[in-house]
């Protein structure tokens, strides 16, 4: 017994400060006064021995208690438990602290627990019994790891009487979690790095500035990572406007909590050059292979180009992360890999003996110019081609009328279970304006093809069509109308009225008139569409509202609230909205509000809430949508959001808003 008492640690902290403090008390009043102070020293005396023989009181019952526990066990094991070399802590089922022994107060440096409650004290220990574990890995506590291993014992308190514990083995693996933090730290880190627009800016500055546009880069470069960062890293330059680099994972902490502002250094450079520089850079992240940590750097790269550059793309452990994206996408003045492009997809087309094209849900004028667009090309080269769509947006049927009433097209336009009796092993899939499988329209029909050909205008999501042979996507043009009207001028083919008026009409949708998103080659492509008989004019007259939905996007204009004094949000509480383009309309006239930089339109159309997104350029709106599973460019995003209250919606898209503003103060 006495063997084991001393396996027991009661906490008589108090008592002994309280203790110490009364004879300091004392000796002060029996300077002053012996005889009071001989009867304080008495009194203290008594106190002092009723203490102590409580806490023994208190030990022994404390100690017969644990000595009584059945636990299924025998005596010699339950003498192993109290002697047990581990921290150990037993508590009632409902989380109520009994005992513990000395290893465990050791643990939590003499903080008094018993009698105290689990799910005040160590609630993930409490979290573990309420959800069944047996085990919980690397619980800290204090700066110091452990693996807790929980069981559930039965004890028996009488004849009858039976009760439940948890018991709470605490095996210190603090070493061995440091040991792997610091090894995880080693972990290879291989990036690659480009200037996005090292031709362009070059050409836009004098000859005399060109040398010392190209240093200054330079000098940028090598200075963030080896003057700023200020860790072991292999930086080295492989061609004129790219670099590689090597580094552990700690370095690239260091560059992660800068937040990567290598970005803005960057755009700093202003020697006479008309265009600002850019650059991109994708990071991969390996424990063991420097091969596979330079393959992902390389997919990361791809993913930050084809978004548009100005970022750092990280892809680590299977997901993509994104820092920066918020520069405008420039118009690129070389027109030579949209002829190679041209080039390739009509080699494709003509060693597939049927084509199919689709596109995203709720098919609108961009989607059907492009699709329109893409049938003349295979019409042209004498292929079998079809337009598949299984929903569709209000204002495309006016042109998907005259394309029914026309001879060549009233064929062409099909539904999916038609196209996929058709199909054939040599077909060609065509997916136009979206390049997320999430939004294709039929994402059955991505399944079903071999060959698949993406052209888009948007920044590439996370969950691209990576089985496509070809993802042409380019986020400088306007409109995906815009990229196929582009490769049908290169061919020179002669387009009848409606097809070209289509095309023109999926331009003007998305430039909104012709005011956003344009370059030169908007213009060039819209010349070579007039040439061919399109009519702005007799377009405009298609596109005009009727009086019901003009009178409902004022009725959810005067639903505005402003956040953060720049930004417009609109929900749509009465569910009168039926329709995603009211939505879109409602999303740009709010923009011409005076101090608003963005705008934000939420509606519940059947099960699904649709969020359009706007930006005068000053707010990356489609930064913001993407953090809910949207996505789009800079100025213009969407995201539809499924199973959802539209207040939820609501209070996703607000903190989506919230966390952007709180990375921009921070970047």
């Amino acid at each position: 017994m006495k063997d084991k008492k001393s396996h027991f640690r009661f906490d008589f902290s108090v008592s002994q400060a309280g203790f110490i403090l009364y004879l300091i008390f004392d000796s002060v009043i029996l300077y002053f006064n012996i005889k009071i102070g001989l009867i304080c020293l008495s009194l203290i005396v008594l106190f002092a021995l009723y203490n102590f023989r409580l806490n023994r009181k208190k030990n022994k019952q404390l100690l017969e208690y644990i000595e009584t526990l059945t636990l299924n066990i025998d005596s010699a094991s339950k003498d192993t438990l109290l002697k047990f070399p581990f921290p150990i802590l037993i508590s009632e089922y409902n989380g109520d602290i009994i005992w513990y022994n000395h290893k465990f107060l050791n643990t939590v440096k003499n903080k008094k627990l018993i009698g105290r409650n689990l799910k005040d004290e160590l609630p993930e220990l409490y979290s573990a019994v309420l959800e069944g574990k047996s085990r919980l890995e690397k619980f800290e506590y204090e700066d110091n790891f452990f693996d807790v291993l929980v069981t559930i014992v039965e004890v028996e308190e009488g004849k009858n009487d039976k009760k439940f514990l948890n018991l709470f083995y605490f095996v210190d693996v603090t070493d061995f979690v440091l040991l792997q933090k610091k090894y995880e730290m080693q972990n290879i880190v291989f990036g690659y790095l480009t200037i996005d627009n090292y031709e362009d800016v070059l050409n836009s500055a004098p000859e005399v500035s060109k040398s010392s546009i190209i240093s200054e880069i330079e000098k940028r470069v090598t200075d963030w990572f080896y003057n700023q960062i200020r860790s072991d890293v292999f930086l080295m330059k492989y061609e004129r406007d790219k670099y590689l680099f090597i580094c552990n994972k700690e370095t690239f902490y260091k560059m992660q909590e800068r937040r990567f502002n290598i970005l803005e250094q960057i755009k700093e450079v202003n020697l006479y050059n008309k265009i600002i520089p850019t650059i991109s850079c994708g990071i991969g992240i390996r424990q063991d292979s420097i091969f596979q940590a330079q393959k992902d750097a390389k997919t990361a790269l791809d993913m930050a180009l084809s978004r548009g550059g100005d970022q750092f793309v990280i892809f680590y452990d299977g997901k993509f992360e994104f820092y920066g994206g918020k520069t405008k996408e420039h118009e690129k003045r070389s027109k030579v890999r949209s002829r190679v492009m041209a080039q390739t997809i009509k080699e494709i087309v003509k060693h597939s003996d049927k084509i199919f094209i689709i596109g995203h849900q709720y098919f609108d004028l961009d989607c059907l110019g492009a699709a329109v667009g893409l049938s003349k090309l295979c019409l042209n080269l004498g292929k079998e081609v079809y337009i598949v769509i299984n929903s569709y947006n209000p204002t495309i049927r006016n042109f998907l009328q005259m394309l029914l009433d026309d001879p060549q097209y009233q064929n062409i336009i099909i539904d999916q279970q038609k196209a996929l009796k058709m199909k054939t092993k040599t077909s060609l899939l065509f997916v136009v304006d979206t390049q997320r499988t999430s939004y294709v329209d039929m994402p059955q029909m991505i399944l079903e093809f071999e060959k698949i050909i993406v052209i888009d205008h948007h920044r590439r999501p996370t969950d691209w069509i990576e089985q496509a042979l070809i993802c042409y996507s380019e986020t400088y043009a306007s409109s995906v109308s815009e990229l196929v009207a582009e490769l049908l001028s290169y061919e020179g083919i002669k387009l009848k009225k409606l097809e070209a008026e289509i095309l023109l009409a999926g331009i003007m949708i998305d430039t909104k008139g012709f005011t956003k998103n344009v370059g030169v080659r908007t213009f060039e492509v819209a010349t070579y569409l007039r040439e061919n008989d399109a009519l702005p004019e007799a377009i405009k007259e298609y596109l005009k509202e009727d009086l019901d939905s003009y009178v409902l996007k004022n009725q959810l204009i005067s639903n505005l609230q402003i956040l953060h004094n720049n930004i417009a949000l609109v929900i749509d509480y009465s569910q009168a909205c039926r329709d995603n383009v009211i939505i879109a309309k409602v999303a740009d006239e709010l923009l011409n509000i005076k101090g608003i930089d963005a705008s934000f339109v939420v509606c519940k159309i059947e099960d699904s809430v649709l969020i359009s997104g706007r930006s005068n350029g000053k707010i990356n709106v489609q930064l913001i949508l993407e953090k809910i599973g949207g996505g789009g460019h800079l100025e213009t995003a969407g995201a539809r959001l499924e199973k959802i209250s539209i207040d939820e919606a609501k209070g996703v898209l607000v903190k989506a808003i919230e966390e952007y503003i709180n990375e921009s103060k921070n970047s």
